[in-house]
């Protein structure tokens, strides 16, 4: 099954939520959402399974390093504009130096922008040396405790090891249909990682590999055991999706010690549902 075969039927999932929500997204995640005139496209985003795990050894420290994928899988695109003006502030508990308003613009199919939404806050990254946005993922580490479903590593609700929400910078990196005259129906749109206008087209997906800054999370005092490594997609609800239900991915994992030295063994991952959340980017 090609890609552009995958994509068709994930998005005929995300038509049939559509319809069944009575063919808009007002009822997409909160009561603040915008009325949408019948053409507005709406973008869904959803994410690859962490795949890459491996152990890094640093200051005596051992952190879990993964690669992640974020796929827009909608008719729309996901489309952040900067507000302007810059200035200091604190996002998802970090201070910056650099900060500006970000509103998320709704287009129809001629790109004119039809609805606004609050889309959070922008932030120069120094680490990258660009600009990111905020809140786009959220990382924990899991294992099962009494009353979750021990096959359902979903439900896992004790918590080692809690990411802060991560920002990252949207940009087109890899088209998830052929190559061919698909190209010109969903063309590349967003080509850098700046204050005033990224995104992810439609189609298009953005990889960050596990070599990246904030692509870690500390095991140093967590235990040898099973565990589950989650993956939560715009866990503010800063975005109006066409799908607010597929925003969650997770991976499976065994730690264990020998001698000194930690590894990471995967041992399953979330049912591939679409199917390109499995091995898009890379092996889960």
């Amino acid at each position: 099954m090609n890609r552009t075969t995958l994509f068709h039927a994930a998005a005929a999932v995300a038509v049939a939520v559509l319809v069944a929500a009575g063919g808009t997204a007002a009822q997409a995640h909160d009561d603040d959402l915008p009325e949408l005139p019948p053409g507005a496209l709406l973008p869904d985003v959803i994410e690859e399974v962490p795949h890459h795990l491996q152990i890094q050894n640093t200051q005596q420290r051992e952190f879990l390093r993964f690669s992640t994928t974020h796929i827009n899988i909608g008719e729309g695109n996901l489309q952040i504009r900067g507000g302007g003006q810059v200035e200091p502030c604190v996002s998802d508990d970090i201070g910056y130096d650099e900060c500006t308003v970000a509103t998320q613009e709704i287009l129809d199919a001629a790109g004119d922008v039809v609805a606004t939404h609050d889309a959070g806050s922008a932030v120069f990254h120094p680490e990258h040396n660009h600009w990111h946005q905020s809140a786009v993922a959220l990382f924990d580490i899991r294992s099962a405790a009494p009353g979750d479903d021990p096959d359902d590593p979903a439900t896992w609700s004790t918590v080692w090891s809690e990411g802060v929400k991560i920002t990252f910078c949207f940009v087109d990196i890899e088209f998830i249909g052929d190559t061919g005259s698909l190209k010109k129906v969903k063309p590349r749109t967003y080509f850098e990682c700046n204050g005033e206008l990224q995104g992810l087209a439609s189609w298009w997906a953005d990889s960050y590999h596990q070599s990246t800054p904030l692509q870690e999370l500390d095991v140093t005092d967590v235990p040898d055991g099973e565990y589950v490594l989650t993956h939560l997609a715009d866990p503010d609800g800063h975005w109006i999706e066409s799908d607010e239900t597929n925003n969650f991915t997770w991976v499976k994992f065994r730690l264990s010690r020998t001698s000194s030295n930690a590894k990471v063994e995967v041992l399953d991952h979330s049912p591939c549902e679409p199917l390109v959340i499995c091995g898009f980017g890379g092996n889960p």
